[in-house]
């Protein structure tokens, strides 16, 4: 029998992978990251979906929902500078993402995709609003909106150059500034694990960093060409 999912009111205690009869274990929390105390419409939509609904399909959606939540919080945020509004905004956006789902293309980014449906809720809410209520004019919104998704943009961008200018490093120079960044790692710990003195550890990162300094520029400075 499928589980039920929960009744408005009922505090979270289930997880979603308990609603869906899946395995998963991801939590409905808020955009803070601490479990929420009551159900909402959006996360009553979701948890109630139909049983044909593809198990991988829902997990896929929440893991991708998870990584994204305090980002599109914070990107509602700076819309509506309430953060109670942000709140119910942000759960609207969530319903929607589910239901459009399906147009999602993988390989893209979704949380930008997320984003940009939450800019739409946002306006909607607005919509809501009387005019006494609102802080800021329609078109201050859309330029907080276009300034937050260019900053994204040019943070992807950024990622994106480090990524293939780390693969263009010899091998020992990438293990060795992978080691360094690795979670707890420090420049003495990779030091003493690699048999290396510290100061030659130090230098050979500020090398390593250097170079991939002037790679990531070079690339950017590429793409802006062509």
């Amino acid at each position: 029998m499928r589980p039920r999912g929960p009744r408005r009111g009922e505090t979270v205690t289930a997880t979603w992978g308990a609603w869906w009869g899946g395995g998963s274990s991801w939590p409905l929390r808020s955009s803070g990251g601490a479990p929420v105390g009551q159900c909402t419409d959006a996360e009553i939509a979701v948890s109630q979906a139909q049983p044909s609904v593809d198990p991988a399909k829902v997990e896929q959606f929440a893991q991708l929902l998870a990584k994204c939540q305090r980002r599109v919080f914070l990107y509602v945020l700076t819309l509506v500078h309430r953060a109670a509004d942000a709140e119910e905004i942000l759960q609207e956006t969530n319903l929607v993402l589910w239901r459009k789902f399906d147009e999602y293309r993988p390989g893209t980014s979704f949380e930008r995709w997320a984003c940009r449906i939450a800019y739409f809720e946002v306006m909607k809410f607005r919509q809501r609003q009387s005019r006494a209520e609102r802080l800021f004019s329609d078109e201050f919104i859309e330029a907080l909106a276009a300034e937050s998704e260019a900053s994204e943009s040019a943070l992807d961008a950024r990622r994106t150059a480090l990524a293939d200018c780390l693969k263009k490093l010899r091998e020992a120079d990438r293990a060795l500034v992978l080691a360094r960044y690795r979670a707890g790692a420090t420049t003495r710990s990779v030091a003493e694990a690699l048999g290396r003195s510290i100061q030659g550890t130090r230098r050979a990162l500020h090398r390593i960093r250097m170079a991939l300094l002037s790679c990531i520029e070079r690339t950017l400075a590429a793409e802006e060409r062509a």
